[in-house]
């Protein structure tokens, strides 16, 4: 199995006596993976797992609406039908994600996600927009209940969409049962303001129907029972109290443990040790480019065709 050394020694004979080739190792790995699967390959990676670079990009960091330009690029050349895209990003907007399914489908037919290491949130509702999911024991997808960013008099404070509305409730409940208990609840209730709660609750029900829809129409087109599966994965995942954090791991033994997950479609790489290796080697290809490089944001497919996103450092004259 291929491993870190392995890609770092590949850098380094890259380019004998200049700057390390880190584009065309990168994507020799890429195209070795696309000629092994016999389909087209899109690479959408950030560098979120790098604290310093994740600062200072802020929230570029995260899937947002201008990805989409992105996958426009990389996605225009290929040809309709299948494809895989090698998924790895924190997630971000939901909205965001729903812009690029649409982009996604209006071509390719037959989409699978590979995760070789982490599809989170947002990540993980694009991923469930696929027919199939390729994952091993380095795999992470994880719930999509709805985040909120509150903004405090110190700060900003980030909270579940289920969590705000439960706040709410209880709330409710307790002030029902004794009016005296409105006092204490003020202050808190204010710094959410009054259309949050209303806010989360659809926030929710837009995260679990888009996945429901994605499951039903993609993933369980042939299957007969495609509505109750799709209803039985999206209820389970926008749900913050089956996890308790929304940073929770979902992955292959997680899936297999869950009776609500176990008929999403999944392809284990251990079953194929040569896709496993070829996999690992474009990670970790990304992931030397992320380190040794100021980029960190790609697009990329299988011709050489990319787009990056990357941190540019002004220079500051001494004083």
């Amino acid at each position: 199995m291929i491993n870190w050394v392995d890609i770092q020694k590949e850098i380094k004979e890259s380019n004998p006596g200049g700057l390390p080739d880190l584009d065309g190792v990168r994507r020799r790995r890429i195209r070795a993976l696309a000629d092994y699967r016999k389909r087209p390959l899109i690479i959408y990676a950030s560098d979120f797992l790098n604290a310093k670079k994740a600062a200072l990009a802020g929230t570029d960091i995260s899937l947002d609406w201008s990805d989409k330009l992105g996958f426009v690029e990389v996605t225009q050349s290929l040809e309709k039908g299948p494809v895989d895209i090698l998924l790895h990003s924190p997630g971000g907007s939901a909205d965001a994600v729903q812009s690029i399914v649409d982009i996604l489908r209006s071509k390719f037919t037959d989409i699978a996600f590979i995760i070789p290491n982490i599809a989170k949130s947002a990540a993980t509702m694009l991923a469930l927009s696929g027919n199939l999911l390729i994952m091993d024991e380095m795999s992470e997808l994880g719930p999509i209940d709805p985040q909120f960013v509150i903004p405090k008099r110190d700060g900003v404070i980030q909270a579940a969409g289920q969590a705000i509305i439960d706040q709410f409730d209880e709330a409710q409940k307790l002030i029902a049962a004794d009016p005296k208990m409105l006092v204490p609840w003020i202050p808190i209730l204010q710094q959410y303001g009054p259309a949050l709660y209303m806010e989360a609750k659809n926030a929710i029900k837009f995260s679990r129907d888009m996945v429901k829809r994605w499951l039903e129409k993609y993933m369980f087109c042939d299957d007969h029972l495609a509505a109750e599966k799709a209803e039985a994965i999206s209820t389970f995942l926008s749900s913050h109290k089956n996890f308790l954090s929304h940073r929770k791991k979902i992955g292959l033994t997680d899936i297999c443990d869950e009776e609500e997950l176990r008929e999403l479609k999944i392809h284990d790489m251990n079953s194929d040790l040569e896709l496993k290796d070829r996999v690992r080697a474009v990670y970790l290809a990304i992931d030397a480019t992320f380190q040794l490089s100021g980029v960190f944001k790609m697009f990329e497919n299988n011709l050489d065709q990319a787009m990056f996103r990357v941190i540019q450092v002004v220079a500051t004259p001494n004083q």
